[in-house]
């Protein structure tokens, strides 16, 4: 059987969950089924390239992709039952490694994938798939393009860093390959290229040693603050670079890894997203939703194939994932450890933290599609930090149509935020101190430089009251922390606003605090794209003092101020009664425990 013949095979079980034996199991998640359609769609494309309005430039070259499975056959597994015998790459990673050396451009005869994203559960092989194909690269690669590879790997620590390179090396002991290579302390080299690996450090990210990488693995990329590394691995200025990232889910959803890779590599797959990137590879394995989200479901061993394609093909591996669900069934603080390593779930943890993630990013939506000109807002003002970020919130409260179960209509909130930083150097400031792109927020139009020694409250409000007489939005109320913001209470009650203090106590915000988060829980707001919001909402966690909370602006050193503007005019939307007089909402919150 030939290796296309093979991988169309593997597909059309993944996809419908063909079952051949206990060690043979093709049960997929649905990105993973994504991943196999894509494949079988390239396929007919190739087919029909002809005949297509738009040819489609690759090709299927048999012959590359059977000399990366000679290739792993020549080393050698490292730990393990199988130590020291010859690699056989399983179905699973054949459909990974043969896709990324077998399709060809048809022109040129290179390689189509110049990069790839391949996350999956922990103790799959990942380190081994990256090894082999970084000693591929720097020998055979290098020889046929007759270039000298740098090829690197990169942790968040040198020790990281290392793993690939040292099971680079041990995947050679014993193989006949051993004598084609120099291996020093530092560096692989290959001898007849002069190419080599080597593991960069944290340092070399910063500086951008290895400006021209024909290679570069990011190794757990889930753990990776910054984008450094994946900046570097852009650079390369060879005929066929190639980065690698290889990852299991993480625990931090403002990272990078999820932000960005996850989110773009998951839009590439989904055939009903129009995202295309034929020069990317994208491979996601993982539980679906509906897996865990009744937590009783984790109990059916056969869904832990989804995310563990080699770990369930053996019955050490499966007992080993039993030994580890038992224990967090036993000890839940050591659920979310199961669900990211092993299961591949992406799970916000973070102690005391306020907002499920994964809840609030269903209430996400590409655009607000109901018509608010006309609506009320209620405007939440976050002024806490003058020489800091500046945030304010509008907060339109709207009869949905759908009716509770005592025949109510079910009232829903549209939430936009924007955030205010005096000038670039407490910009620069503050992203390398919160290692986040403040500059792109600003360019996406979600933070605004004043330009000024301190954030222009003159400037918040204009922007504010433009805002809202743009869209026609009726302001009920700006709503304030006193703190900072006395006199410009003062002047904006003189204009004739109205204008009211929620004070920073746990009595004031604790029905806010808990009400946003249930209305968030319930699916009842809205909100379209906001990385800035995004960011503060994970970062924000909770204090308690008698039972109440609010959020705990002193736990933190990352920024939570578009969470506090929102919180602070939701505590006044809560009470907005449509079609009454607002005096009698203030009434209620006058009447409330504040």
């Amino acid at each position: 059987m030939t290796i296309l013949s093979e991988l169309k095979q593997y597909a059309d079980n993944c996809l419908h969950d063909v079952r051949i034996s206990e060690n043979e199991d093709y049960i997929s998640c649905q990105k993973h089924k994504w991943a196999c359609q894509r494949f079988i769609n390239d396929i007919k494309r190739s087919e029909a390239r002809n005949t297509l309005k738009h040819p489609f430039p690759y090709v299927w070259d048999e012959e590359e992709a059977e000399k990366i499975v000679e290739w792993f056959a020549l080393l050698r597994h490292s730990k393990g039952d199988l130590s020291g015998q010859p690699i056989k790459l399983t179905p699973w990673q054949k459909f990974d490694l043969c896709q990324v050396y077998g399709w060809r451009h048809k022109e040129s005869g290179r390689k189509r994938y110049r990069q790839t994203f391949t996350e999956v559960g922990r103790k799959n092989a990942k380190s081994q798939m990256e090894a082999g194909v970084a000693l591929y690269e720097i020998s055979t690669q290098a020889t046929k393009n007759e270039e000298v590879y740098e090829f690197y790997t990169a942790g968040t620590k040198r020790d990281q860093s290392k793993i690939i390179f040292n099971e680079c090396r041990l995947m050679l002991r014993g193989s006949i390959l051993r004598s084609k290579f120099k291996i020093t302390r530092d560096v692989i080299e290959h001898i007849k290229t002069g190419s080599y690996i080597k593991a960069l450090c944290k340092e070399d990210g910063k500086e951008g040693d290895g400006s021209n990488p024909a290679g570069l693995i990011l190794d757990e990329y889930h753990q990776h603050k910054t984008t450094e590394f994946y900046d570097l691995g852009l650079g390369s200025n060879t005929k066929e670079s190639l980065l690698m990232i290889i990852t299991t889910a993480g625990v931090d959803l403002t990272y990078p890894c999820y932000v960005q890779e996850y989110s773009y590599c998951s839009k590439i797959l989904n055939p009903d997203i129009d995202v295309w990137n034929d020069t990317y590879f994208v491979d996601i394995l993982e539980l679906d939703a509906a897996d865990y989200e009744d937590i009783s479901r984790i109990d059916d061993e056969r869904l832990w194939w989804k995310a563990n394609p080699i770990r369930m093909s053996f019955e050490n591996g499966r007992e080993k994932i039993r030994e580890a669900y038992r224990i967090a069934k036993d000890i839940p603080e050591k659920m979310t450890a199961f669900l990211t390593k092993v299961l591949n779930v992406w799970v916000q943890a973070k102690e005391n933290g306020y907002m499920d993630m994964a809840k609030w990013k269903k209430c996400q939506v590409d655009e607000i599609k109901i018509g608010t000109k006309g609506m009320n807002v209620y405007v939440g003002l976050d002024m806490s930090a003058k020489i800091d970020l500046t945030s304010v919130a509008f907060i339109i409260p709207f009869k949905s149509g759908v009716l509770d179960s005592t025949g109510e209509d079910v009232i829903k909130y549209i939430v936009y935020s924007h955030s205010f930083i005096p000038n670039r150097d407490k910009l620069a400031e503050r992203k390398q101190k919160d290692k986040v792109d403040y500059d792109a927020w600003e360019r996406m139009g979600f933070l605004t430089v004043t330009n000024t020694p301190i954030v222009d409250q003159n400037a918040v409000m204009k922007y504010v009251l433009e805002t809202c007489q743009k869209n026609e939005w009726n302001i009920e109320c700006l709503c304030f922390d006193p703190a900072n913001a006395s006199k410009l209470m003062m002047d904006l009650s003189d204009e004739g606003y109205t204008v009211e203090e929620v004070y920073q106590s746990h009595k004031s915000l604790n029905e806010s605090t808990q009400g946003f988060r249930e209305q968030v829980y319930c699916g009842n707001v809205l909100y379209t794209y906001n990385p800035l919001l995004n960011f503060a909402m994970s970062n924000a966690v909770i204090r308690q003092n008698q039972g109440l909370i609010k959020i705990d602006k002193d736990a933190t050193t990352k920024r939570i101020d578009p969470v506090d503007a929102i919180l602070c005019g939701f505590k006044l939307a809560l009470y907005h009664v449509f079609g009454s007089d607002f005096l009698d909402d203030i009434d209620k919150f006058i009447e409330s425990d504040w």
